[in-house]
C-alpha cells in the first residue's frame, strides 16, 4: 500500500514539475510550513491540557470522576485488577474531557495488563471505548479551532457530543452482539 502511495506521489510530483515547477516548490514549502505550524499549536494545546490533567489529578477531580465511573468500569471490566481499572478510569476520564492524547498512555498500560492476563475481551472493549471516545468536552478540537482563528470554536460542542455518544453506544452494542454470537 505504501508503494502505491509513493508511486502516486512521485508521478504527481513529476507531472507538476513538468507543467509548473514553481507551483511544485511553492506547494511543498507551503505544506511544510503549515505542518510545522499545526504541530507547534498541537504541542501548545497538549501542554496546556497535560497541565490541566495534572491539576485535576492533584486536586482530586480525577478521583471523583473515577468514583462516578467505578460501577460502570467494574461491570464492563470484571476480570481486570484494581491497577488496571484505575488506568481504564483515567483513560475514560481524559477522553470524556476531550483529552484523547493524554488518555493514550494509561489506555496502553491497561490494555497491556489485560492482554498479559489473558483478558483479550477486556482489551478489545477498552480499545472500542478509546477509539469511539465519548466526549463531554471536545477540548482538543476546540483548541485547534481557536488556534486557526475560528469565529466560534465551540460550535463543535453539540455535534461532537451527539456523534461520540452514538459511536460509543454502537461500538459497545456491537461488541456485546459479536461476543454473544461467538458463544
Amino acid at each position: 500500500m505504501n508503494v502505491i502511495f509513493s508511486l502516486i506521489f512521485i508521478f504527481s510530483a513529476i507531472a507538476i514539475s513538468i507543467h509548473s515547477p514553481d507551483a511544485l516548490l511553492k506547494s511543498l514549502t507551503d505544506g511544510a510550513s503549515k505542518s510545522v505550524n499545526l504541530c507547534l499549536s498541537l504541542v501548545a494545546v497538549y501542554t496546556v491540557w497535560s497541565g490541566i490533567l495534572q491539576i485535576a489529578e492533584v486536586s482530586g477531580l480525577l478521583n471523583k470522576i473515577s468514583k462516578l465511573l467505578k460501577p460502570i468500569i467494574n461491570r464492563l471490566f470484571k476480570n481486570a485488577d484494581q491497577k488496571t481499572k484505575e488506568n481504564i478510569s483515567v483513560n475514560v476520564s481524559a477522553n470524556l474531557l476531550g483529552m484523547g492524547s493524554i488518555a493514550t498512555p494509561p489506555g496502553i498500560e491497561a490494555t497491556t495488563a489485560m492482554t498479559e492476563n489473558g483478558d483479550h475481551d477486556g482489551a478489545c472493549l477498552l480499545f472500542i471505548l478509546a477509539s469511539t471516545s465519548l466526549q463531554i468536552l471536545p477540548t482538543t478540537i476546540v483548541s485547534i479551532r481557536q488556534s486557526f482563528n475560528s469565529v466560534s470554536p465551540f460550535d463543535i460542542f453539540l455535534p461532537s457530543l451527539i456523534s461520540t455518544a452514538i459511536s460509543t453506544s454502537v461500538g459497545i452494542l456491537l461488541y456485546f452482539v459479536t461476543k454473544r454470537s461467538k458463544k
